[in-house]
């Protein structure tokens, strides 16, 4: 293992990220975090920035000008280095500007057409190009991602381009010298890919920081060596690379070690039906799927136990099978694409009510069976919802309440000990064990709707009462779907009697129930009005709903109750068990 500079580094050979890493996954924190660590290691003679772990590809050296360059995979170090790239290629940029530009800079990134740099995805390959040849940077703000990686990249580059915009050159000369001299690697070369695992685990246990997925990855990479199975090592990195491109692929999420590490208890508790301590879920497959300490029994036990041998490897094919499975229908799930519009709204509904994440096991479950079929979860995810809305958002109920039977049918349905009929039956005994309707028509009609509700959940209830008495009412005016409706931001929740103190009107007690909201477009017209004032605006409002009051004499707390009530009824036959 060699100590050397970021010069030497970029000029060791050209670098291949293989299909089984994730993609670029540095954000603003850890691109800053870069940019400190270069400015500040002005001051001292060395920066150690980590290690650089290769292996290389047979036969895969490339002539490019007059060089013939060696070509490695990147075990580890792939953001690092490409960071590095990026920031190079911006420096270059910059330089050029400012018409000093330096061709050593940018011979050290690509060399006529070809890139030292390959990213294990024609598209995201392609996208990197375009950041490195890409000079103007209102052509790169107005280049839209494809995905999260090529979101991750674009924003690297343009980060670093503003970052040379506000500092001086000669800042930046230095900067780009520090680089090259002061930040030091360590170069490590695997022989083969089958002992990447083994090597990760081992430094693993000495405290280095890998992700929970990583070193799920690396453990079981680690068993198929101790089992002398070389070819399923490979058959692992490449099963986990599917998995890392899934996950990567998943839209409208922040942090990626949090979104992989909720992937892998709610995959985890399906497989197993384990429901305990699934905080550390490497350490669960360490000790309980598939044991270290009998891994570790005895040397040559593999070699004398065929019977135990083959268990094991059924153990790891079957949990890499089914995580790469989960992953592809997690990302399904997450992002909503499913032919059908139906599911497709059916997932946005449980979104708006913030239970999606908690109904993902069983829809996991049920997506991961052999014998599911598209059709089969359009209903589920219509019962998903009347459990949701009765027992949580409205319902008023803990959020842990009929969690365990959840996870309970989960594993019943992952190991066929239920069908999709009863799973729908025992669905409903749940919400008819902890809602009834009367306790259902008593929290619309009697409970502090606004102040105890989820605003989404409101706005939620009012827009299916509006798309209910449109109908009823055969009404012209029909709302927008409901995704475009929460999009637009333009309705929100208006209290029909005002939530402040009016001259002349007396408050009342039943302000903030259910009966006495209403969604609206044109609230700043209805701030602070009284009710004789506001019916004038509801009668030729475009929303039966609104209409509807207009109706009332007067307001008052008992017409609050009595609207509540219709509510009620509405709301039983919508959400009916």
């Amino acid at each position: 293992m060699d100590l050397t500079t970021v010069d030497n580094l970029l000029k060791h050979g050209i670098f291949t990220i293989p299909e089984y890493q994730r993609g670029y996954s540095w954000t603003k924190e850890q691109i800053q975090e870069f940019k400190d660590d270069l400015e500040d290691v002005e001051y001292v003679k060395e920066h150690y920035t980590g290690t650089i772990t290769l292996i290389r590809v047979e036969n895969g050296d490339e002539k490019i000008g007059i060089k013939t360059r060696p070509k490695y995979d990147i075990v580890d170090g792939q953001q690092r280095l490409t960071t590095i790239h990026l920031f190079l290629i911006s420096l270059y940029f910059r330089l050029k500007k400012l018409g000093k530009a330096d061709e050593e800079i940018i011979n050290n990134v690509i060399f006529k057409d070809k890139t030292f740099l390959r990213l294990n995805d024609p598209s995201n390959q392609n996208f990197l190009k375009y950041l490195i040849t890409e000079e103007d940077i209102k052509n790169l703000e107005n280049k839209t991602p494809q995905n999260k990686t090529q979101k991750n990249l674009i924003f690297a580059r343009i980060y670093f381009e503003k970052y040379f915009e506000r500092i001086k050159e000669r800042k930046a000369l230095q900067l780009y010298d520090n680089l090259l001299s002061k930040f030091k690697v360590n170069i490590f070369e695997l022989e083969q890919e089958a002992e990447v695992g083994l090597i990760f685990e081992t430094m693993n246990d000495r405290g280095l920081p890998l992700s929970d997925i990583d070193k799920i990855k690396n453990y079981l990479v680690y068993v198929c060596h101790r089992l002398n199975k070389n070819k399923l090592a490979i058959e692992v990195n490449r099963k986990f690379g599917e998995l890392f491109s899934d996950l990567m692929k998943i839209r409208n999420f922040t942090n990626i070690t949090k979104l992989e590490n909720q992937f892998l208890k709610d995959s985890y508790l399906v497989f197993t039906g384990q429901t305990k301590d699934l905080g550390d879920i490497h350490k669960k497959v360490k000790t309980d799927l598939i044991p270290k300490k009998i891994i570790h029994k005895d040397m040559d036990l593999f070699d004398t136990n065929e019977k135990l041998k083959e268990s094991k490897v059924n153990d790891i094919k079957d949990f890499i099978n089914f995580l790469v499975k989960s992953a592809k229908e997690y990302k399904k799930l997450s992002n909503q694409t499913f032919e059908s519009k139906e599911i497709n709204d059916g997932l946005h509904r449980l979104r708006i009510l913030n239970k999606l994440d908690a109904f993902i096991p069983i829809l996991l479950a049920v997506m991961t069976n052999p014998k599911y079929k598209l059709s089969y979860l359009k209903p589920i995810l219509d019962i998903l919802e009347v459990l949701a809305i009765r027992l949580y958002c409205i319902g008023d109920k803990k959020a842990n309440t009929g969690q365990q039977l959840i996870y309970e049918l989960a594993y019943k349905v992952k190991t066929n000990k239920i069908n999709f009929t009863d799973l729908k039956k025992e669905l409903r005994s749940i919400i008819a064990k902890y809602n009834t309707n009367n306790d259902f028509k008593n929290a619309i009609v009697n409970k502090q709707a606004y102040n105890d509700w989820e605003t989404d959940t409101i706005k939620y209830f009012l827009y299916e009462y509006e798309v209910f008495r449109t109908l009823e009412n055969r009404s012209s005016f029909t709302l927008q779907e409901l995704k475009k409706f929460f999009d637009c931001k333009n309705y929100t929740v208006e209290h029909i009697h005002s939530q402040n103190s009016i001259p002349g009107e007396k408050s009342l007690m039943n302000t903030h129930y259910l009966g006495n909201l209403v969604i609206t477009k044109n609230n700043g017209q209805l701030t602070n009005k009284d009710f004789n004032s506001k019916k004038k605006i509801y009668s030729n409002s475009e929303l039966t709903s609104k209409r509807d009051i207009a109706e009332y004499d007067v307001w008052d707390d008992k017409m609050i109750i009595q609207r509540g009530k219709l509510l009620a009824k509405f709301a039983v036959e919508r959400w009916k068990n």
